[in-house]
């Protein structure tokens, strides 16, 4: 098992019998670079994982988030239709996956069905980032720096929550989305 970053990358491209030259010609980053991120003196970026990854063909998680010194095997399963449901106005969320404890992921199927802001709750922000994913209808997504998009089957965003958002449907059936907030965890000493 790999303890860093950069061993992580240099076990990969060793298996696959890779020198460095060879992963800097296929990726397009050059030599130092990628010696740097072997040797830990540079941080690695998501476009950065994702291009040396794409070469060695393993999930980009490979470099983006290091194994635990003690790996947990814990899974979640919400059958469908039997996730805890929150209903508002214009909205409905079903809460999916939710029994892990310190997780930093909240997962929702949402049906919105509010063709106003008003009639979805109005704006809304929260600390982390967003990402939506639409299931079946249409979806007019507003933000406050942005003009309103609208995302149809099969289109997904991801943003940052602290953006104010509101969400309502621009399709004749609700739109069905998948939602995910990214929860940032307190700092050491912050309190409530």
């Amino acid at each position: 098992m790999t303890h860093n970053l950069g061993d992580a990358i240099r076990q990969t491209r060793k298996r696959l019998k890779l020198t460095l030259r060879d992963l800097s010609e296929r990726s397009g980053l050059p030599v130092s670079q990628l010696s740097k991120l072997e040797n830990g003196k540079q941080r690695i970026s998501v476009e950065l994982a994702l291009k040396i990854a794409g070469v060695l063909q393993v999930p980009v998680t490979s470099f983006l988030a290091m194994p635990r010194a003690t790996p947990q095997a814990r899974r979640s399963i919400t059958r469908a239709g039997t996730g805890t449901l929150h209903e508002t106005e214009g909205l409905t969320f079903e809460v999916l996956c939710s029994d892990f404890r310190d997780k930093s992921n909240l997962f929702w199927t949402v049906t919105v069905t509010g063709r106003s802001l008003d009639d979805t709750g109005g704006w809304r922000s929260h600390s982390g980032e967003e990402f939506l994913q639409i299931l079946s209808g249409s979806l007019e997504l507003h933000t406050r720096y942005y003009e309103p998009l609208i995302l149809n089957k099969g289109d997904s965003i991801l943003f940052d929550g602290e953006m104010e958002h509101g969400y309502l449907c621009a399709s004749d059936e609700p739109a069905v989305l998948i939602m995910s907030n990214s929860m940032i965890p307190p700092l050491v000493g912050d309190i409530g």
